[in-house]
């Protein structure tokens, strides 16, 4: 089993309604970070391969992050479908007053 660590990454002026959780096998988060900003460096140089959701907090948004949650899954897939759960689960706790139903179970964003 690989342990993962699901990382929440906010935009400041909107964090109830603006984030993303990212998820990685990495132990240090701040690494994976520092990871990801290089990682968008080089795409700005050569636009090659797909850009990450991820990369718009890193480069449009002041942002802050932490690790959310912390667990081992056999597959990638349970990871992401977990990673799905704590997105879905954040924004109806954190927008509980807004008019949004929290009663219903909602999917609101899936990882592809």
């Amino acid at each position: 089993m690989k342990q993962y660590n699901f990382i929440k990454i906010s935009n400041n002026l909107n964090a109830s309604q603006d984030f993303i959780v990212d998820l990685t096998t990495m132990k240090d988060i701040k690494l994976r970070i520092a990871i990801l900003k290089s990682q968008l460096k080089r795409y700005r140089l050569n636009h090659n391969g797909l850009y990450r959701p991820t990369w718009y907090y890193l480069e449009n948004t002041d942002y802050s992050y932490y690790c959310i949650d912390t667990r081992e899954f056999e597959t990638f897939n349970e990871a992401r479908e977990h990673a799905t759960n704590i997105y879905n689960e954040q924004f109806i706790k954190m927008n509980s007053t807004n008019k949004i139903n929290s009663n219903k179970k909602k999917n609101l964003i899936t990882f592809v």
